[in-house]
């Protein structure tokens, strides 16, 4: 693998969830642990509900206090992954980097914005 990424100057990653669990950061819907299962101090109508434009509209004080908890830099940092990508883009063999995740941790490991595309 390494003499391949080596040999690479056109290198496009894509990862959802499990890039950031190894932060500590816990994916939507795994059953127990998901930040869909842990909500319920929120009063929701329904889980998803914190995301939802309208439900926000009505009652930011859920999703606001959920963001606040998960502000990437202060409870949760970059791991080895994040960190791989950068060198990825330092050594200019990172063309772009897709993502499910709306941490930011790739930013703060120092991903370029034009390397990173957020695809939820």
């Amino acid at each position: 693998i390494a003499q391949v990424l080596d040999a690479s100057n056109n290198i496009v990653v894509m990862a959802g969830a499990g890039l950031s669990t190894a932060s500590g950061i816990p994916d939507f819907r795994s059953p127990n642990t998901g930040i869909y299962a842990n909500l319920q101090k929120y009063n929701l109508p329904y889980p998803e509900a914190i995301f939802e434009l309208e439900y926000f509209r009505h009652n930011p004080r859920p999703f606001n206090t959920w963001a606040k908890e998960f502000f990437p830099g202060v409870n949760y940092l970059p791991n080895t992954a994040h960190y791989f990508l950068k060198v990825l883009q330092d050594k200019e063999k990172l063309s772009k980097y897709f993502t499910q995740n709306i941490d930011g941790l790739e930013r703060l490991a120092g991903l370029r914005e034009e390397k990173v595309v957020e695809a939820r």
